[in-house]
């Protein structure tokens, strides 16, 4: 009886340091980037014009969020890209959504790709150029849908319409070749969805790329208040009252509309871009340290004094460095 104790206690503690051993690797092949040069110039400029003409009063967004319904048309892509690339264009819930494959030497990799705007504005002309550079990086396939927006519309609206899209994906490729990618709104658009498939049993893709990501639509987080001061792009109400919008009859700490409140577990690998003049870092280093505690690898990348919607500005010189780092996440 006491060899037969020792032999399940032995057992136990293998089993213990085995699972521990496991999630060490895992947290080591976290990456982990503060950028350590100095702010562009073009970036100080872009904040200085944001305070001087009150973008951050959000009172568009404010119009947008209360309007009876949206009104947005997303900025058709641009005809230079209909001659680089093939680009179909197909029908999901009576909603546009885009193909844009290379011509030539296209790779296996699928990135479906969810546009920011906080849930009410749509597909701009910075979007398209942001997806050529990632196209020309990687030779992937991008497909972005044109999603339903508040107030029409609301987050199990843009859930389902995304899911029809992943699985329609699914039937053709491999989980393992599609990339989920979302800036802002569709940040925390992707994080939900991905947070969704989990609950649904359903495959994940590859990996998650969250650029900037809304993650809280409650705005609660007590460190937002410091970094209000700093962020000259995003106001805290304007913010919101989008998401209020978006939720619909959800709760706002539901998990599809606020995926800082779900679960992380058996997900894609996380990968996040953000700067320090957002408001959305707080929450962002909130995700990092979730993922830390529930031994959750995540790729975390943060750039020191830049603003809210930096990474798809391509001409910048912290975009070119941080669309660089996405690439080579795509690619490896």
């Amino acid at each position: 009886m006491k060899n037969y104790c020792s032999t399940i206690l032995i057992s136990i503690i293998f089993i213990f340091s085995t699972n521990m051993m496991k999630g060490q690797t895992e947290m080591d092949s976290s990456i982990t980037y503060i950028h350590s040069e100095k702010p562009s110039f073009t970036s100080k400029m872009i904040q200085s014009m944001s305070s001087l003409f009150g973008v951050k009063k959000g009172r568009d967004m404010i119009k947008k969020a209360n309007q009876s319904t949206s009104t947005e048309v997303p900025v058709p892509a641009p005809k230079s890209m209909y001659k680089k690339y093939d680009i179909q264009e197909s029908i999901v819930n009576n909603r546009k959504v885009w193909t844009i494959k290379p011509k030539e030497n296209a790779s296996d990799k699928i990135i479906l790709y969810l546009h920011g705007g906080a849930y009410v504005s749509t597909i701009k002309k910075y979007h398209w150029k942001f997806a050529e550079e990632l196209i020309l990086k990687t030779n992937a396939t991008i497909v972005i849908p044109d999603y339903p927006l508040a107030p029409s519309s609301n987050c199990e609206n843009a859930i389902d319409l995304v899911g029809q899209v992943y699985q329609e994906l699914l039937n053709k490729h491999s989980p393992e070749n599609i990339d989920l990618m979302g800036d802002s709104s569709g940040g925390g658009l992707a994080l939900g969805f991905a947070m969704y498939l989990s609950k649904e049993n359903k495959p994940q893709p590859n990996q998650i790329i969250l650029l900037f990501p809304w993650l809280d639509v409650t705005m609660s987080n007590e460190d937002i208040l410091e970094i209000d001061k700093k962020d000259k792009i995003l106001g805290i109400e304007p913010l919101q009252i989008a998401g209020k919008a978006f939720a619909g009859e959800l709760n706002l700490k539901d998990y599809r509309v606020s995926p800082i409140y779900g679960d992380f577990s058996g997900l894609g690998k996380i990968s996040v871009f953000i700067g320090t003049h957002d408001l959305l870092v707080a929450d962002c280093r909130k995700l990092k340290s979730l993922t830390k505690a529930s031994n959750i690898s995540m790729n975390y990348f943060e750039y020191p004094k830049m603003f809210h919607g930096w990474v798809i500005l391509t001409s910048m010189k912290e975009s070119k460095v941080a669309i660089n780092q996405i690439s080579s996440l795509i690619n490896d």
